[in-house]
């Protein structure tokens, strides 16, 4: 007869090749992880967004408190579960660490349509109203401001009290190529503005380029209102 020894001798040899088993998991640890995706979900929708995460699921495979990024897996809606990949800090190829899934709901300012909206129609202050409330079932995209959506058509027809999205409006562009655009470079606590001839257009927010007139020197730069652009350091 096999000594008992031998056996669990054989037992820890197992273990040992195929590896420890699940890491464990405690109350602490969805927690953070609960934190870590509420603070992904509010870089998307806003810094006053309140976001509440119900009926976690954590998948570890390393140690909690390594976690720093929650990415939502493509095509995650609000009020609804969401998957989260979890992954740590600190390298150059970040580790993943598990999955959060959770139920995401998210309250924060957004513009509803005042009234019926048909499609390509031009989006005036008026058409809009602003509300503090839950955005509902909505993809994660950063919802459009007041200024992005004045101007803007619509995509298709919206019904009243609908949530304006950035898939629901085609933005007007602030910057069309060929034009002659104000230019600001800051340095410092030094700005300095010139002026460029845009080689593309864009809407509040896009990269473009645009063409010293003089240098004929192509920049890299950012629209932030009509025919201004931002130089992008470096570019």
């Amino acid at each position: 007869m096999r000594a008992p020894w031998t056996r669990l001798a054989r037992v820890a040899a197992v273990w040992l090749v195929v590896g420890a088993p699940a890491w464990a998991q405690t109350t602490a640890d969805v927690d953070a992880a609960v934190a870590v995706a509420t603070r992904s979900v509010r870089e998307v929708f806003g810094g006053d967004a309140e976001v509440t995460l119900s009926a976690p699921v954590l998948s570890l495979a390393g140690d909690a408190s390594q976690m720093a990024t929650a990415i939502a897996e493509p095509q995650s809606r609000t009020a609804g579960p969401v998957r989260f990949v979890l992954y740590a800090a600190g390298e150059l190829s970040p580790r993943r660490l598990g999955r959060l899934t959770a139920r995401v709901d998210v309250r924060a300012t957004h513009l509803r349509t005042r009234d019926r909206v048909p499609a390509r129609h031009a989006f005036s202050p008026a058409d809009v109203v602003t509300v503090r409330e839950d955005i509902g079932r909505q993809p994660f995209s950063p919802l459009p401001t007041l200024a992005a959506v004045t101007g803007a058509m619509a995509r298709r027809a919206l019904l009243a009290d609908d949530v304006l999205t950035a898939a629901a409006i085609v933005e007007r562009a602030l910057v069309t190529s060929g034009d002659e655009v104000v230019t600001v470079a800051r340095v410092g606590g030094l700005e300095v503005r010139g002026r460029a001839i845009a080689a593309q257009s864009g809407g509040l927010g896009d990269t473009v380029i645009v063409v010293n007139p003089d240098s004929r020197r192509r920049l890299r730069a950012r629209v932030v209102a009509d025919a201004e652009v931002e130089v992008v350091h470096g570019s």
